[in-house]
């Protein structure tokens, strides 16, 4: 008598084969193509803007399988019986859970970008303020996204909250400046990427499209603009004319200035002049008795060159002498020194010589014998390759005989099988 467990096991072997076996035909007639399984697509439409309402999956295989396919571009939170919950990727997937319904919800994983505004406010000095922002966004969190009853909305909210803080802490001048466009989308991201009322999503970055302020405040900006134009420009043509009066005034100082400088510098250089012509005269009588001095140390510079001159001539004539003895006595020395080491390298050739061949005999008996022991090595190597080789070759021949008879065991199941089927489908 069989036990429960093998009873229950032997009844899941036969669903499980009965279901494959009714695949296969499916398969087989026709009846599952390829437009059968595209049309398998879930049509998804984001019932909050970035999740889908849940839907229960169809189950099989007694309840303990269900199939779900998830489009690219999204992902795809999974309820099963008991309260997990879990998040899969794009593709096709097989989730195998106790029975009971398994829900499901697909939530968009694709970038976007979602413009904001009119956002209107008041500014800091009470002129009123709109600010159109584009806000670039991702799902960072799927479960928390599918959780989130409306996260657009709340994205929303954030967003005029925050750009609202920013335009009441602002003048009218400065939101309506060249800087305040980055600074607001700067002020905006970071609050949105601190809020926790939007966790699940990925704030990527925001952008100011637009902004408009009070056409009132920029009138009057304008004409206060223009009347601090003219002020300055009568001040700057009072200034020049200042200015002009200044330098008429200057110019006619340096003119007084130069005159006075050229009377000074005739007076001086008539001074100079007669000064000169004072030094000149005694310059020249200074000369003359320097010149007088001068001829004297040359005259007796002249005799004590050609004494020495002399002198110079008589040891050069000595030194020569000296050279050429020395130069005599080097060459003999050398000669005998050649001979000597001539003779020296002949003795130390001979006896080289006769080293070099007894080593060279050496040498060439220990190469022979190396060259045998090599040989043998070889021999060895070649034989063990060989018998593993072979041995190789055999286990390869009894791994295919085995491949073989088990491919046509595998082979005659198979048509016994479809025979059967046959049989029964008749």
């Amino acid at each position: 008598m069989q036990t429960p467990e093998r009873t229950v096991s032997t009844m899941v072997r036969e669903v499980v084969a009965e279901a494959v076996n009714d695949g296969l035909a499916a398969v087989v007639d026709g009846e599952i193509t390829a437009d059968t399984m595209a049309q398998a697509l879930p049509s998804l439409h984001f019932a909050t803007g970035l999740a889908t309402a849940p839907q229960q999956l169809p189950r099989q295989l007694l309840g303990l399988m269900a199939q779900v396919i998830v489009p690219p571009g999204t992902w795809a939170v999974i309820y099963v019986p008991g309260g997990a919950a879990r998040t899969l990727a794009a593709g096709s997937h097989t989730i195998w859970a106790p029975p009971g319904p398994v829900l499901a919800q697909w939530v968009d994983a694709r970038r976007r970008q979602v413009r904001i505004g009119p956002i209107e406010g008041w500014s800091a000095d009470k002129w009123p303020i709109r600010l159109w922002l584009a806000i670039e966004l991702a799902v960072r969190d799927p479960l928390l996204i599918a959780l989130h009853r409306e996260p657009l909305a709340a994205l929303s909210a954030a967003t005029r909250a925050a750009a609202q803080v920013f335009i009441e802490r602002h003048s009218h001048a400065e939101l309506t400046g060249a800087q305040s466009i980055d600074e607001a989308a700067r002020f905006v991201c970071e609050r949105l990427q601190s809020d926790p009322a939007l966790a699940g999503l990925e704030i990527i970055g925001v952008q100011t499209l637009d902004r408009q302020g009070d056409e009132r405040h920029t009138e009057a900006a304008m004409a206060a603009t223009i009347a601090a134009a003219q002020i300055d420009e009568e001040r700057r043509v009072a200034e020049a004319r200042h200015r002009a009066r200044l330098h008429a005034l200057a110019t006619q100082m340096v003119e007084l200035d130069h005159e006075h400088r050229l009377r000074m510098q005739m007076r001086a250089a008539e001074a100079r002049e007669q000064l000169l012509a004072q030094h000149a005269e005694v310059q020249r009588a200074t000369l003359a008795a320097q010149l007088d001095l001068i001829n004297a140390q040359i005259r007796a510079q002249v005799a004590e060159i050609a004494h020495e001159e002399q002198v110079w001539q008589s040891e050069q004539a000595r030194f020569q002498q000296e050279w050429e003895r020395l130069q005599q006595q080097l060459l003999e020395t050398h000669r005998t020194d050649q001979t000597l080491r001539l003779m020296a390298a002949q003795q130390e050739s001979e006896r080289i010589a006769g080293e070099v061949a007894l080593g060279i005999e050496e040498r060439r008996g220990a190469q022979l014998q190396a060259l045998v022991e090599l040989q043998q090595q070889l021999e060895d190597r070649r034989l063990a390759r060989a018998q593993a080789a072979a041995e190789r070759r055999e286990h390869h021949e009894r791994v295919l005989l085995e491949l073989r008879l088990r491919h046509e065991q595998l082979v005659a199941d198979q048509m016994a099988r479809l025979s059967n089927w046959q049989l029964s489908e008749r």
